[in-house]
């Protein structure tokens, strides 16, 4: 493929979204491959400033479990957006119907739920969080595409016509559909706690290997999210220890005030429940559980701290067991 845009050197076509085509591109200037989003002239029509403000705000997030958005511009016309370029596959693809380790799936949650604190920090929401907007890389760490651009997306626009005509839409929009929150599939008011429940469902998942509300039809699964009671992970997976399944079934409360009011405080837990299950398994708790990167070192003290008091607990239910 011999085509340039800006500074940028296209070398193979790798997706189609709603509002252009994705490829993988050479950035000439910083030496580094980049996922290129190209957005063609007249597709966004007057929603063209609305646009690019979105993506300018997503360009400010930096945390390590978000696909950075490098660069946004125009060239002849067109928009394009330049993301970090995350190797791995799809959290769906490693589910693929199977129910994960649940310390590895705890890993991969808190990993999750520290990059929705750090976006909904900045104001910003995912609203199309799923197992395909969510990469593991070959590292085993968790990069969330289009943190701030849904709207812009396929999967936005499926959840946006699902709230009003969920009969239109096909088979195909059931990966989407099924992780919707209440109030999006009511067509309400959506906030920070929405990206918690669609976590929520991505945690439940992940620990028992099925959508908690899988259905044949689009409306069927919205029925299931508005009205159907979630099962505990425990009860469905032997594995999955019954500590957790509070936490899950609060990220996944029908109430958008019962669930966890930020995605720091499902965070915190999570730490502190993956803390326990390694305590117990006798191995060291990991980065991922720690936070040892961060900048300052604030959350690698916090993390000691949580793993102090998942000791206590630990040793509390060796004694009451």
């Amino acid at each position: 493929m011999d085509q340039t845009i800006a500074h940028y050197n296209l070398l193979d076509r790798i997706g189609e979204r709603s509002f252009g085509e994705v490829y993988r591109a050479r950035d000439t200037r910083y030496g580094r491959t980049v996922a290129l989003k190209l957005i063609a002239a007249g597709t966004l029509g007057a929603r063209r400033d609305a646009f690019l403000d979105a993506a300018r705000a997503a360009a400010t997030l930096s945390h390590p479990n978000i696909a950075a958005l490098f660069d946004v511009g125009e060239q002849d016309g067109d928009c394009y957006l330049a993301y970090e370029f995350a190797t791995g596959g799809t959290l769906a693809r490693e589910i693929a119907g199977r129910s994960m380790n649940p310390r590895r799936a705890l890993g991969i949650a808190v990993q999750v739920a520290d990059a929705l604190a750090d976006a909904h920090a900045q104001g910003l929401l995912h609203a199309d969080l799923r197992p395909g907007t969510i990469i593991v890389t070959e590292k085993g760490n968790a990069k969330v595409l289009d943190c701030g651009m849904a709207t812009w997306t396929r999967g936005g626009e499926v959840r946006a016509r699902a709230a009003h005509h969920p009969d239109e839409l096909g088979a195909d929009t059931l990966p989407i559909v099924a992780y919707m929150s209440p109030e999006q599939a009511l067509g309400g008011l959506v906030d920070a706690r929405t990206d918690i429940f669609s976590l929520g469902v991505i945690i439940h998942e992940m620990l028992t290997g099925a959508n908690p509300f899988a259905a044949d039809s689009a409306a069927d699964a919205l029925v299931k999210i508005t009205s159907v009671a979630v099962p505990p992970p425990s009860t469905i997976n032997s594995d999955v220890p019954p500590d957790l399944d509070a936490i899950v079934l609060q990220a996944l409360a029908k109430e958008i005030d019962k669930r966890h009011q930020g995605a720091a405080l499902l965070a915190a837990e999570l730490r502190c429940a993956a803390a326990v299950l390694e305590t117990r398994s006798g191995t060291p708790p990991s980065d991922a559980v720690l936070n040892l990167d961060d900048e300052g070192g604030t959350g690698k003290w916090w993390a000691l701290g949580l793993v102090g008091v998942a000791l206590l607990g630990a040793a509390g239910w060796w004694l009451t067991r």
